[in-house]
């Protein structure tokens, strides 16, 4: 749900077109947060296989949700400020989730 809603609100034309060299950077920037993302979901897939309170279940789902989508942002070449803080907030929240439960 998080990936449909930022490719539907991200528009990439404009940075294409006035800019191909910092697009492609970026881009490529978005390509490494994806694998980033993919990662954690694993881990989270991973870990939700054994017994987690509520809060550390919904902690790291939300967590892979703002990942996800920020790093569709980032592709979509929108909100890229707003998007690199959301996600690396997010990667420090699971990681913050994971090292303080049980």
């Amino acid at each position: 749900m998080a990936i449909g809603i930022a490719a539907w609100v991200g528009d990439p034309g404009g940075y294409l077109q006035a800019d191909p060299a910092l697009a492609t950077l970026l881009r490529a920037m978005a390509l490494i947060k994806g694998m980033i993302a993919i990662a954690a979901a694993g881990a989270v897939f991973w870990r939700l296989a054994w017994p987690l309170s509520r809060f550390v279940a919904a902690s790291y789902l939300v967590g892979c949700w703002v990942i996800a989508g920020s790093t569709t942002l980032i592709w979509q070449l929108s909100y890229i400020v707003l998007a690199a803080v959301l996600f690396h907030s997010a990667a420090l929240s699971l990681l913050w989730v994971s090292w303080r439960e049980r």
